[in-house]
């Protein structure tokens, strides 16, 4: 066997070391894809974890869908309802029955959605109050009770035939009569309209 002179054992020793510098760059690049691709399995498993805007508060808040009826639809949707105060608890007349308000009052509309044909309560119907003042109108949505929690010592039994909405009279609504009309529709596409009683002195109004 030939032995390797100075310059073959130079040359030698060189080739190792710059493959022992490729081996150690390649798996400096190895290590820093790793830790790329930690790093963004843990950022997209974070965002997914992460509540949706309003916080988990607001999810846990979020009522469930209705479940499905049997025999719905049948017959035609019926809606009808009445105007009660809504201001606090706390304040006289809470809830009552009441066609008068002064502004910052706060207005209840209270309303139920019926299958016609099986007499249940249609709980995929979607409310919403429209009222009438000054030449404007301002819409207002109604929640369907039936799917959330209600304080048992103000009810008899679960308000689920129930939709409210509340509405705080403005600074600028004028004295006067203002008028308002409901409207529903429901999963099957049937709508419905609810005008109170044409008699003048029940009318919706505005006092001092």
């Amino acid at each position: 066997m030939r032995s390797l002179n100075s310059g073959d054992k130079s040359a030698s020793i060189a080739g190792k070391t710059e493959r022992t510098v490729q081996i150690i760059k390649a798996s400096f690049a190895v290590c820093a894809f790793a830790s790329l691709v930690a790093v963004a399995v843990t950022a997209a498993i974070a965002a997914q974890n992460q509540p949706a805007r309003g916080g988990a508060a607001a999810q846990e808040q979020a009522p469930p869908p209705p479940a499905p009826q049997p025999k719905h639809p049948s017959g035609t949707l019926v809606i009808w309802g009445d105007v009660v105060n809504f201001n606090p608890p706390t304040t006289p007349n809470q809830c009552n029955p009441q066609s008068r308000f002064k502004r910052g009052e706060r207005i209840g509309f209270r309303m139920t959605a019926i299958d016609g044909g099986t007499g249940e309560t249609e709980n995929t119907a979607i409310l919403t109050a429209h009222i009438t003042y000054a030449g404007k109108t301002v819409d207002v949505p109604m929640r369907w009770r039936g799917n959330v929690p209600y304080p048992k010592d103000q009810y008899l039994r679960a308000p689920n035939e129930m939709w409210t909405g509340g509405w705080v009279v403005p600074d600028d609504a004028p004295i006067g009569t203002i008028s308002y009309t409901v409207t529903a529709t429901d999963r099957f596409g049937r709508k419905a309209t609810y005008r109170p009683f044409a008699a003048i002195p029940s009318q919706l109004a505005i006092v001092n």
